[in-house]
């Protein structure tokens, strides 16, 4: 029975192969996907390693908060009228082993992006094992991991200071286990690992429900079980962080983490992600509709499906490419042993090259747009030492990066994008800081755009309208490559 015109094989817990030898066609692409993989997100984070800052806007704020964490004792502050003003919106874990790691003598960021590479190699690993698991010969797991190669999400996310890879690692774990469960003790470590994400991201409680909706359809005598491990380790989880932080944590997680949404953005984001992958995710459904008698209980299935609709969240204003990770992750996981893993009898001749063509495009497209990352990288790295003598002795500043502001050895004032929008919302008054920016108490902002032109895109997202009329009166705006904009009082 074949993948590419067949019904799928629902597998219990003893697993027989799901395909027929590979020929060698299949053989090179499925190796040589997984090399390009490799080959990519280890020269991206070596690259990453020798530069002072991550391009990411949310990897500045992680290091932001890590760093004050280290200072201060203050994970979650409260939200006052007095600065630094800053909403740490995500559960503490990664952020408790970053502080480990530093503790041991690593900076805040080389802690932070040696936390994330563990969580790209634990990604790695349980998605092969899964592969396996379900059948998969040596190729088809060199594939399924492969296409991981074509993912932005997957590659951006590798080498910063990140949270996502995690999470979604101990998800899939948790899917995996679940499948996999013929006894309690697996059972129960499929529960504590959903619940685990959960506390790397808050958001992952939406694919954990779905795999206990999975498992109590069809693995009654495991669901209970990893049920009460889920339940048993999320209250565990709630009490220890009430604890040690208060009910601050869950004011920053909850009640200020609410955006506000735009089908502009979800446009946008779905172009950005979703469309770069249209074939793979047509390919998917495809292959679902052909198989449905039996791809109705496969969990990779749900895992899918579910990951599909959590992406309509993108519409939040502020998404970006990690609302679609696990999108990327179910899909490679559907679909890569239907590629990889059926030698002649795999995708017909048009579905074959139109995956071999989405295949290679996106992974072009995304070796491209590192690249253009590390270009821009470097030149900030290269201006960097003018950059921080533009910020004078102010040991605090405005900074839209607050990576960069970080990386001057400055404390930046606030964060700037979650706290406007919760000033849109109410929830924070902006105007202290806007009128002590007029007088001249803030001596130091750094921009990535002209104040004196209308802010567009991210940048007018990320600033309250009272603070872009302050900039736009800076006595002194100079402008400095590649790209900042320094203004003075």
């Amino acid at each position: 029975m074949t993948y590419g015109s067949g019904p799928d094989i629902h597998l219990e817990r003893k697993d027989r192969p799901i395909s027929s030898p590979p020929d060698g066609t299949t053989v090179l692409g499925a190796w040589g996907q997984l090399a390009w993989f490799a080959a990519v997100a280890v020269a991206w984070s070596i690259l990453l390693m020798g530069l002072p800052l991550d391009p990411d806007y949310t990897a500045g704020e992680l290091l932001d908060h890590l760093a004050s964490w280290l200072r201060t004792g203050v994970l979650y502050p409260e939200l006052g009228a007095t600065p630094p003003y800053r909403v740490l919106n995500y559960p503490p874990l990664v952020l408790v082993a970053g502080r480990v790691l530093a503790g041991l003598g690593l900076s805040e960021l080389a802690a932070g992006r040696a936390v994330n590479a563990v969580g790209l190699v634990a990604l790695v690993v349980v998605a092969a094992w899964w592969a396996r698991a379900r059948g998969a010969g040596s190729t088809t797991v060199a594939g399924t991991v492969g296409l991981l190669g074509a993912s932005f999400p997957v590659l951006y996310g590798a080498g910063q200071f990140h949270i996502e890879l995690w999470a979604s690692a101990l998800t899939l774990g948790g899917f995996a286990l679940l499948h996999r469960a013929g006894g309690r003790r697996e059972a129960a470590l499929a529960g504590a690992a959903l619940a685990l994400a959960c506390f790397a991201k808050q958001t992952q409680v939406v694919p954990a429900l779905v795999a206990l909706a999975w498992a109590w359809r069809y693995r009654r005598t495991a669901a209970p079980v990893a049920t009460a491990a889920l339940t048993a380790l999320g209250l565990v989880g709630w009490a220890a962080i009430t604890l040690v932080w208060g009910f601050e944590p869950w004011r920053h997680m909850i009640e200020y983490t609410v955006g506000t949404y735009s089908l502009a953005n979800l446009g946008l984001q779905a172009a950005s992600h979703a469309l770069p992958w249209a074939v793979l995710l047509a390919f998917a459904a495809r292959t679902a509709w052909l198989e449905r008698t039996t791809a109705a209980a496969d969990p990779v299935f749900w895992l899918w499906v579910g990951s599909l609709v959590w992406s309509l969240s993108a519409a939040r204003i502020g998404s970006g490419y990690a609302y679609y990770l696990d999108l990327h992750l179910a899909t490679a996981i559907w679909v890569g042993p239907r590629i990889f893993g059926v030698g002649r009898s795999g995708p017909r001749r048009l579905w074959g090259w139109l995956l071999a063509v989405q295949i290679v495009g996106a992974d072009v497209g995304v070796g491209a747009t590192l690249a253009v990352n590390a270009a821009r990288l470097r030149a900030v790295d290269d201006e960097l030492p003018s950059l921080c003598a533009a910020l004078s002795d102010a040991p605090d500043v405005i900074a839209e990066d607050v990576g960069i502001a970080r990386a001057c050895g400055r404390r930046p004032v606030l964060h700037p994008f979650i706290m406007t929008s919760l000033a849109e919302r109410g929830r924070w008054d902006p105007s202290p800081l806007e009128a002590a920016v007029r007088r001249g108490d803030v001596p130091v902002v750094l921009l990535l755009f002209d104040p004196r032109e209308p802010a567009r895109g991210a940048h007018g997202e990320r600033w309250p309208p009272g603070l872009l009329e302050a900039f736009a009166r800076a006595p002194s705006v100079e402008r400095l490559p590649p790209g900042y904009w320094v203004l003075r009082w």
